[in-house]
């Protein structure tokens, strides 16, 4: 399992949820990089895996 969590400009964050047999990138592009403060993609569990900074 995966999180992706984006936090925007303007504070507002949205956290997807997502399986691990389904990508990850279309969530992530479906918003503007310019809009956006930071994103982290976490594989879970988290004592194996470190977070992902794609912004």
């Amino acid at each position: 399992m995966k999180k992706l969590k984006i936090v925007f400009k303007d504070k507002s964050q949205i956290t997807y949820t997502i399986k691990d047999y389904v990508p990850w990138e279309p969530y992530f592009e479906r918003h503007s990089k310019s809009d956006m403060e930071s994103a982290i993609l976490q594989q879970y569990p988290i004592k194996n895996n470190e977070p992902v900074v794609l912004v």
